[in-house]
């Protein structure tokens, strides 16, 4: 919950700057109202963010994590990250939060504190980096539409009588489902790798089977570093419509249009009762015309699909 105050008092509990609002405090106010409910107040009035004893962000001229103080517009703020981008509000406050923040949002799945490191970082890199960068003016340059530029489109426009604390509480609410839903993924991404990792251990051979689909399984097969990772040409997983998939594995994670191997040549393109005959797979469906994708009824019958193109 997120709640802006028209004035200051004793119940405030954190202060960021007074409108136009930006995609950066929007989103450190959003990982605050996970850990507690944010009472907020909009002020660069200098004297109150000097003495008050709230977290403050975005605003005052200060970076002082003890202190509670999240600022880097300051001369001589240096906290950058590895790859060059600076942190601004929202990578501030997510360093400082980030683990309390996932360990909430990830409870029932069990998330330990390894874990939630990982995913503290993952979601720095998917979304906070970014949002950090372009405030810091170091990118998302063009007219794409950007979580940062969605986040703009919240702000009070000129000719219409709104109020802006409601408007920011509106970016505030956008910024929370997909900070959380961020989170989500992460925690997903990272369960499935280590399940795709242990697949990869037991598997023998050119196939790898999923009783399960599993999502960023084809990024863990490409990224692993166990060698019979790269022996791998296809995998086989549960389609959502009942019957099975079988898809080409490419050559690297750069090069994702390819195939290590594609299915036969004379398969492209081909569906049903056709693709049956010259596979001679009995519950074949279809392959695609450009050979990296085929599918049968029965997971038996998926299996046989890359069986047959592997000795091809």
């Amino acid at each position: 919950m997120v709640r802006v105050h028209k004035t200051y008092s004793e119940v405030v509990n954190t202060i960021t700057h007074t409108a136009p609002h930006h995609a950066d405090e929007v989103f450190a106010t959003a990982m605050l109202s996970v850990l507690f409910p944010v009472e907020l107040y909009r002020t660069r009035d200098q004297n109150i963010i000097n003495n008050t004893d709230t977290i403050v962000y975005d605003v005052g001229g200060e970076f002082d994590p003890v202190r509670k103080r999240f600022d880097h517009h300051q001369k001589g703020f240096s906290e950058v990250r590895p790859d060059g981008i600076i942190y601004a509000s929202a990578g501030l406050i997510w360093r400082e939060y980030g683990m309390e923040i996932v360990k909430k949002l990830g409870e029932a799945k069990g998330v330990d504190n390894e874990m939630a490191l990982e995913v503290v970082s993952y979601v720095d890199n998917a979304l906070i980096r970014g949002i950090d960068a372009r405030d810091n003016g170091q990118g998302e340059k063009g007219d794409s539409m950007s979580v940062s530029l969605v986040i703009s489109t919240y702000n009070a426009l000129w000719d219409e009588d709104e109020d802006t604390d409601s408007c920011f509480v509106s970016a505030c609410d956008i910024a929370s489902i997909i900070l959380e839903r961020e989170v989500k993924i992460a925690i997903s991404s990272i369960r499935g790798q280590k399940l795709i990792k242990e697949q990869i251990e037991v598997t023998k051979g050119a196939v790898i089977i999923m009783d399960k689909f599993i999502g960023g399984w084809l990024e863990a097969v490409l990224t692993s570093d166990n060698p019979k990772a790269a022996n791998l040409l296809y995998a086989v997983f549960p389609a959502v419509d009942g019957n099975w998939n079988v898809q080409a594995i490419p050559p690297a994670i750069d090069d994702m249009m390819a195939q290590r191997k594609p299915f036969p040549e004379e398969w492209h393109g081909l569906r049903d009762e056709k693709l049956k005959k010259v596979s001679g797979v009995e519950t074949a469906v279809f392959c695609h015309a450009a050979g990296f994708f085929a599918v049968a009824k029965t997971k038996e019958d998926a299996i046989t699909l890359a069986e047959k193109a592997v000795n091809d």
